[in-house]
């Protein structure tokens, strides 16, 4: 009976150990000196491939890609469709960057201009929400070296952040 029970507590936790674990990263960064805020968005290659095959209708295989510069306009248009900022209760206008292709991880590469001296961020993302059902996104916001972070899940794509005045 306690080898059994030992073995079926066995494959419990491995079964837990197996389950797809789903987390995107994104970075938040005001710079003072160009009043801007920088925006770095962390994915892996094959959870976003399989999402951008899926909403586009294309085969992508990204790991093989010489850069992302085929896939920008397509990185462009879905994060523009689940990814926002206001800035103080103001929505702001979003500038795509750029991609790169680190490994197995997709850098995506957005700016926000004319920022002064911002208090409260309120960001959706939602991005692989449609894709997988215990998606997390981490939003790190870093004003003046001071960080905090916000945990967006499905049902919770919509958080705010606020910041004392420095």
């Amino acid at each position: 009976m306690l080898y059994s029970n030992f073995i079926i507590g066995f494959l419990w936790v491995l079964s837990g150990m197996l389950h797809p674990f789903y987390v995107s990263i994104t970075d938040l960064v005001y710079k003072e000196d160009t009043k801007s805020v920088q925006i770095m968005h962390k994915v892996f290659v094959d959870d976003f491939e399989q999402t951008l095959n899926k909403h586009y209708k294309v085969n992508l295989d990204i790991l093989a890609m010489e850069n992302t510069s085929e896939i920008d306009e397509m990185l462009k248009d879905y994060y523009s469709k689940r990814f926002a900022v206001k800035i103080d209760g103001k929505e702001q206008e979003i500038t795509y960057i750029g991609s790169e292709l680190e490994e197995n991880v997709l850098w995506v590469y957005q700016e926000i201009y004319k920022v002064r001296k911002p208090k409260n961020f309120k960001i959706t993302n939602t991005v692989l929400f449609d894709e997988f059902d215990t998606q997390s996104n981490l939003v790190h916001t870093d004003l003046g070296g001071k960080i905090k972070t916000l945990r967006l899940t499905e049902g919770d794509g919509t958080q705010e952040v606020e910041f004392e005045v420095y």
